[in-house]
């Protein structure tokens, strides 16, 4: 879906980034990380740097319980945005959206007013879409937070299908809260330390087994 993938160091005050691209530079190799302070100040790595640090920078220093941001930009997921329509949850892994997606205007990172903008727009959700752009996750760990963007653009998939055969209704927000007292449980019984999300263990299971881990 082109666009980075990026995680806070242990250090707490610079995050590493991926290019979900090849470099320019063909010498140097396609999992080279590059390393930024939280003002965008490349502190390690020899790589082209992204065009839209400041959707990092931003978040990261508005949001200092968020260990990862992803940007990217899910077709199905902007398709729907740019119909007018919303990511609402209509199933399970959905209901981390609460009321829905909350959707910006057309934003671009590579200026801090927008880094900014996006930051505030996302407030408390885990994901932010962009229109006539991509989307914005974020997650207490790398896994979460690709979990957060799979789910994005398999839910904004769902609702496609489900609008070709009647009408969509998000869950009500009873279930919404009862699933969310359930999840703080869980977080309770293991003292609130993150975990590795089962999901995130079978799709790696399946690409160890050169399976196709994801086809929605």
């Amino acid at each position: 879906m082109w666009g980075h993938v990026s995680a806070k160091t242990p250090r707490g005050d610079t995050f590493i980034l991926l290019h979900l691209r090849p470099p320019f530079d063909h010498t140097l190799s396609e999992n080279e990380i590059l390393e930024y302070d939280f003002d965008g100040k490349l502190v390690a790595g020899r790589r082209d740097p992204p065009e839209e640090i400041f959707f990092y920078t931003c978040l990261y220093k508005a949001k200092a319980d968020v260990g990862a941001v992803i940007h990217c930009h899910p077709p199905i997921a902007v398709s729907l945005i740019a119909g007018g329509k919303k990511i609402i949850p209509i199933h399970q892994h959905s209901l981390k959206f609460g009321k829905g997606v909350p959707t910006s205007p057309w934003l671009y990172g590579t200026w801090q007013e927008d880094g900014e903008k996006a930051a505030k727009m996302i407030g408390n959700h885990c994901a932010l879409m962009i229109k006539g752009h991509g989307a914005l996750v974020t997650g207490a760990t790398i896994q979460d937070a690709c979990l957060n963007m799979v789910h994005v653009e398999r839910t904004a998939k769902m609702i496609v299908l489900a609008e070709s055969v009647g009408r969509v209704t998000p869950f009500p927000p009873a279930v919404v809260k009862k699933y969310q007292l359930l999840e703080t449980q869980r977080a309770q019984r293991r003292g609130f330390q993150p975990r590795r999300p089962p999901e995130w263990n079978y799709y790696e299971w399946m690409i160890k087994r050169e399976e196709r881990w994801n086809t929605w």
